[in-house]
């Protein structure tokens, strides 16, 4: 997944009483700084349905590399749960000197349950099975500057997978030897283009942004070749409507070809597009979503925030592109990790017409 962590997507009385007590461990955090550089270590405990009580230990690191006008971060998760999970995830976002170039990706590595709703735009709820997997994911996009804010660069993705799937459960029958039945492992290369006016990476109240990235991956399921496309656009725009007031937005739009794992199907739900629903709820061949956010800052390092989002995915683009769109809306609570960095910690509560959900998430959505 994108970097950050969710800490629960149903809410829970266990999981409740750990999220009062989350601001407490935020004074464990140990803080090295000066007008540049900003390095937090966390220590934090969460509970979910699927992982039981887990630990956490967090890092962060951000500072300006010479003549850049954004902030560099490197990031550090380590989990692991009473159900003995593990979950390790370390991203970066780094400008070089005069933001020359922009390396932007993440190392994963997980062995966690996930529940699994089948393929396409009309799943149920009440349908869904869990099952449980490992996988090793490297996401990596390397920019050259070129000029006013334009970036062109390679992106690279590859994934291992085995998963773990339950017998006799049909739910899972639209998984087969093609797209990861017994698991799957490729590697993706392609062109990507980036602009950015954004202010601040992680948090950003003004500017825009627009990602463009086509690529082409091959690799093997259960010893069979595969081969798939993906393409993506991520278009961002952030009105600064007043001193402490930002009007956010964002349009997403993926499509893919081939045979695609189905674990790398475009997909809605979880922290980032479309909260409130559970990771993974809808997968299908396309998606477009479309997502908005107020953001005000109150006092301190405080703020809040009203969202709503709507979308769908698609088993082929001829489909009536505004029928059974999925909406979602909630708000939620910012609290700025430090004096010298305005990257937020961010809790989320949002409602959708079949489930809810209930996030502490580092750093905004978009």
């Amino acid at each position: 997944m994108p970097t950050g962590k969710i800490i629960g997507e149903r809410v829970n009385i266990p999981g409740l009483l750990l999220l009062l007590l989350f601001p407490s461990f935020l004074c464990f955090g140990q803080e090295e700084r000066n007008d540049s550089t900003v390095f937090k270590a966390l220590p934090l405990a969460y509970y979910t349905p699927e992982t039981r009580i887990a630990f956490e230990g967090f890092a962060f690191y951000s500072y300006y590399s010479e003549g850049s006008r954004r902030k560099s971060n490197v990031r550090l998760f380590a989990t692991y749960t009473q159900n003995r999970q593990y979950l390790f995830i370390l991203p970066w976002q780094i400008y070089t000197a005069n933001d020359q170039f922009f390396l932007n990706g993440s190392l994963d590595y997980r062995k966690f349950p996930e529940y699994y709703y089948g393929i396409g735009n009309d799943t149920q709820e009440k349908n869904r099975a869990l099952y449980e997997f490992s996988a090793f994911t490297i996401n990596s996009k390397s920019y050259l500057k070129l000029e006013n804010d334009t970036y062109m660069g390679i992106s690279l993705q590859g994934q291992w997978l085995l998963p773990e799937f339950p017998e006799n459960e049909p739910l899972f029958d639209d998984i087969n030897i093609t797209n990861g039945r017994r698991g799957y492992n490729y590697l993706s290369l392609g062109p990507s283009f980036m602009w950015d006016r954004r202010d601040h990476i992680l948090s950003p109240s003004e500017g825009s942004f627009l990602e463009f990235t086509p690529t082409f991956g091959f690799g093997q399921s259960d010893q069979e070749p595969i081969y798939f496309g993906l393409a993506s656009l991520d278009i961002r725009d952030y009105w600064k409507l007043s001193e402490n007031s930002t009007w956010a937005n964002q349009f997403v739009a993926q499509f893919s070809m081939g045979q695609v794992p189905y674990r790398v199907l475009p997909t809605l739900g979880g922290p980032f597009l479309h909260r409130g629903y559970y990771q993974g709820r809808f997968r299908d061949r396309h998606l477009m979503i479309l997502q908005s956010e107020f953001r005000q800052h109150i006092i301190g390092r405080f703020g809040i925030v009203a969202f709503a989002s709507a979308g769908r995915v698609y088993s082929n683009v001829s489909n009536d592109l505004v029928k059974d769109i999925h909406l979602a809306a909630g708000g939620g609570l910012r609290f700025r990790i430090s004096k010298n960095d305005r990257t937020n910690v961010r809790f989320d509560y949002s409602f959708t017409p079949d489930s809810n959900g209930f996030y502490i998430y580092f750093a905004e959505s978009f």
